[in-house]
């Protein structure tokens, strides 16, 4: 059975072909979503993607969504896992309804809700708004950070806390890490080089907008967001049923 993680992060499996971005172990293979995916048509059983979707163009998503259906086998599974857009705006009116009412013990979850809402879509910079909120978190707000983000916010949280094991952040192979150098180097000389550029021909205000366009475009922020019934329809118009 051939099954596709697309997007895995550090979330890989070895009974699984693990793709994503920015591979993170040699048996990754490198893979951006926007130019298509590696394998013949009507080749692959399962098609796997967990917060991939949000951060791609409608265009993209809708390309992403077809070349998913093009190689997947007649019976074949997709599944798609993204933020719930209808339930954090839920949250969000149950949260300020409290707070009108009198429950101030709810003002960090409604102001968290908001984080959830905005920050992914409007940050200009790596990790905006919740990144600052995450260093600065109160003992007593851990548990429902936990609850909105799971494993990945306890994989942040313990690396804040300084209770990350630091072998578990280290690369497989020695190899891995110097390609890995490598091409942190290659990119970051290129950046530094145009931006040096831009600042020469336009200034610290054309400087500045660089940067962020070169973020936004970064694959870090949210193009759209999907809740019961715009998923759905994505993939109804491309043949998926239920």
């Amino acid at each position: 059975m051939k099954m596709l993680n697309i997007g895995c992060g550090a979330c890989r499996h070895a009974d699984w072909v693990n793709l994503d971005l920015n591979p993170n172990s040699p048996d990754v293979i490198a893979l951006d979503a926007t130019k298509g995916l590696p394998f013949e048509s009507n080749t692959v059983d399962v098609c796997y993607s967990s917060h991939v979707l949000e951060h791609l163009s409608r265009e993209e998503a809708t390309s992403f969504i077809g070349e998913q259906r093009r190689v997947l086998k007649k019976g074949g599974v997709i599944r798609v896992v993204v933020p719930d857009l209808e339930g954090i705006c839920r949250l969000y009116l149950a949260y300020l309804d409290d707070l009108v009412n009198g429950n101030e013990a709810q003002e960090f979850r409604y102001d968290y809700t908001l984080l959830e809402l905005f920050d992914q879509t409007t940050r200009d910079a790596p990790g905006g708004e919740l990144r600052a909120a995450w260093q600065s978190l109160r003992p007593e707000h851990r548990d429902y950070v936990l609850s909105r983000h799971g494993k990945e916010a306890e994989t942040v949280l313990s690396r804040i806390e300084g209770h990350a094991n630091a072998a578990a952040n280290q690369a497989s192979t020695a190899a891995l890490l110097s390609r890995r150098r490598l091409r942190k180097l290659l990119k970051k000389s290129r950046a530094a080089a145009a931006a040096a550029a831009v600042r020469l021909l336009m200034g610290q205000q054309g400087l500045r907008s660089f940067r962020q366009g070169v973020f936004r475009n970064s694959g870090e922020i949210h193009r759209v967001m999907y809740d019961r019934f715009r998923l759905p329809r994505l993939l109804a118009s491309h043949g998926f049923v239920d």
